[in-house]
């Protein structure tokens, strides 16, 4: 019986540090997976455009986007929720004037309203994602300006109130840190893009793994039947899984595989 993978990019799939590489380790295990039938996922919330280059030419069999926003299976589009250009336009002209900086995520393009300059948030976003995706980042005047998702940043000054009182009803709103804030549109998850697929692929959750390593993970890792954390995950998610697995660095996806018999 062939099994569903679905795995998180940053600490799970590649290293946090500058050099955002998947460990060979892990690049053999996958493969080992695949050959013995199993279906490796991406499940992420980044947009497909923000997903490193090397990953998207890895040979995984499907993705799952934008926190479940866009899903995709050997090649083939499956679902896309956008949000219209009204709210779009609504949504980042209320983000301006509540003094965040903010990173619009398109399927297909990145946009971003910030100030540049050394250590910002919008410097490490520019320099960043530049180097992954095929269209260079674009501002919110472009006339091609549409989103599936945003993470924001406060600063200094920032209206922190009047963000959660007009966002909160409408995104999941998800930390990363005390000033950034990944804004997911509610009803939308990992999890909600897992249970599409097993469900369009006739897999049952007994047979779908999910691998992980932060709380924007929690949804999917509370779903699956088997949830596996990495050795180097925040504290938040380890009494969440099944299985806690060691460092991305040493052997994390493998040794987690093993564990499953999966290779």
């Amino acid at each position: 019986m062939s099994s569903l993978l679905f795995f998180d990019i940053d600490g799970t799939l590649i290293t946090l540090d500058k050099r955002h590489a998947m460990p060979e380790s892990a690049r053999k295990a996958l493969l080992k997976a695949k050959e013995n039938g199993h279906k490796i996922i991406i499940n992420t919330g980044r947009v497909k455009t923000a997903i490193d280059k090397h990953l998207l030419e890895f040979g995984f069999d499907g993705l799952v986007c934008g926190c479940g926003t866009y899903i995709e299976y050997e090649g083939k589009e499956l679902f896309h929720q956008r949000l219209s250009r009204d709210k779009c336009m609504e949504y980042a002209a209320k983000l301006h004037d509540l003094g965040y900086e903010t990173l619009f995520e398109g399927n297909e393009r990145l946009f971003i309203d910030g100030e540049y300059g050394p250590g910002t948030f919008m410097s490490f976003i520019y320099d960043y994602f530049s180097k992954n995706s095929d269209y260079p980042i674009d501002k919110t005047s472009s006339p091609d300006f549409i989103f599936d998702k945003f993470t924001t940043s406060s600063k200094e000054g920032s209206d922190i109130t009047g963000f959660n009182e007009y966002f909160g009803d409408v995104f999941d709103l998800i930390p990363h840190g005390p000033v950034v804030i990944e804004a997911v549109p509610k009803g939308f998850s990992k999890a909600t893009g897992i249970k599409l697929l097993m469900d369009r692929l006739d897999v049952p959750i007994e047979d779908c793994y999910a691998f992980g390593d932060s709380v924007n993970d929690l949804e999917m890792l509370r779903f699956v039947k088997h949830s596996v954390a990495m050795g180097n995950s925040v504290e938040d998610i380890l009494d969440k899984v099944e299985y806690r697995t060691t460092d991305i660095e040493d052997n994390g996806i493998s040794n987690a595989l093993r564990y499953y018999c999966l290779i």
